[in-house]
């Protein structure tokens, strides 16, 4: 295994784990997670997704290295509505102001949920302000060169994924 890669693993973990505990906590639901997959194109895999840039420095044997990612949680529009009632605790049948900000809201969660546990293994991360993209097909963003992984998830709301990038 290449040394990007285990750190690209040792980096995506806390943010799983912080994915199904804000899932468990603030949707009421737990979650199941399948096998990551490397993503080929911009394609959003969800009508609504919330991105998250990430930058930083991180230490490794008495070396410090600037890194950036980003972070994406992509949710198909039933998932998304579902996700957004149960955290308002109100039934939602359409797409509106009022729950348009419920993905960033998740994404800065589970970031910062995320960002404890990189801290503990030589991380000091810094966020971007999360922003949400809605429309079916939309396309995201991402850095350069990145190879980018898509981590499923399902639960009782539905499918969804998580989607990291990473670089140093």
């Amino acid at each position: 295994m290449s040394d990007l890669y285990e750190r690209f693993v040792e980096f995506s973990h806390p943010f799983v784990k912080a994915t199904n505990k804000v899932f468990e906590s603030m949707v009421n639901t737990k979650l199941t997670t399948s096998k990551p997959t490397l993503k080929n194109d911009h394609k959003s895999f969800g009508d609504v997704s919330a991105v998250i840039g990430l930058t930083g420095q991180v230490e490794r044997d008495g070396t410090t290295r600037e890194f950036q990612g980003q972070m994406v949680i992509s949710f198909p529009m039933a998932t998304y509505l579902k996700v957004a009632g149960s955290m308002l605790m109100e039934e939602f049948t359409e797409f509106n102001d009022e729950i348009s900000d419920v993905g960033a809201e998740i994404c800065n969660m589970i970031t910062g949920n995320a960002k404890r546990d990189l801290a503990q293994i030589g991380y000091k991360l810094e966020m971007a302000v999360p922003t949400t993209i809605s429309g079916a097909g939309h396309g995201i963003k991402y850095p350069p060169k990145v190879h980018i992984v898509s981590l499923p998830f399902k639960g009782d709301i539905g499918d969804f994924v998580l989607e990291l990038c990473y670089q140093d």
